[in-house]
């Protein structure tokens, strides 16, 4: 069942050929019906529209609904029970401890998965990269400034603090 589940769009595909080709050879397009005889005179172009229209709609909609039942099936019988053994996530480093300047915005996760990483590695931005900006977006009141500025703020800021040659600051002394 997880194979199935887990191709399901070519098992999908494989479901409304066949079940297209059957509907297809069991009930084809009305062509003998008066009422399509008479569009067919009139306007070949519409007739021949609806004929095409027809065919497609015998394969495409076998094929969506197939899709959506192999989707539920995915999402509700297939259940992923992945557990992820990995190595501890390195340890965080003060900043006033750091050789070099750089800002740790948090945690690396798995790529394409909602589930931790084999690796776990903290996400940085280097130095370089601090030279540019950087966009917070957020309803008001959902802690852009507590989650993100005072911590950023906290970590440059106390990078080197005792050097006053390589402090980073924003408000000279004179």
């Amino acid at each position: 069942m997880r194979q199935v589940v887990e191709n399901r769009n070519l098992v999908s595909f494989v479901v409304s050929t066949a079940l297209g080709l059957y509907l297809f050879r069991g009930w084809p397009f009305p062509a003998e019906n008066n009422v399509l005889q008479m569009v067919m005179l009139q306007k070949p172009c519409l007739y021949y529209g609806m004929k095409y229209g027809f065919v497609a709609m015998l394969f495409t909609t076998s094929y969506i609904a197939s899709s959506i039942l192999f989707s539920f099936a995915y999402i509700f019988v297939v259940r992923r029970k992945e557990e992820v053994v990995g190595m501890p996530l390195a340890p965080y480093i003060p900043p006033v401890m750091r050789s070099e300047l750089y800002l740790v915005i948090g945690e690396l996760h798995h790529p394409k998965r909602p589930q931790p990483a084999a690796t776990p590695q903290w996400l940085i931005v280097p130095e370089r990269g601090l030279f540019t900006g950087i966009a917070i977006f957020g309803a008001v009141g959902s802690g852009k400034t507590s989650g993100c500025i005072y911590p950023f703020a906290e970590q440059v800021l106390t990078y080197r603090a005792d050097d006053a040659e390589r402090r980073a600051a924003g408000l000279g002394q004179r």
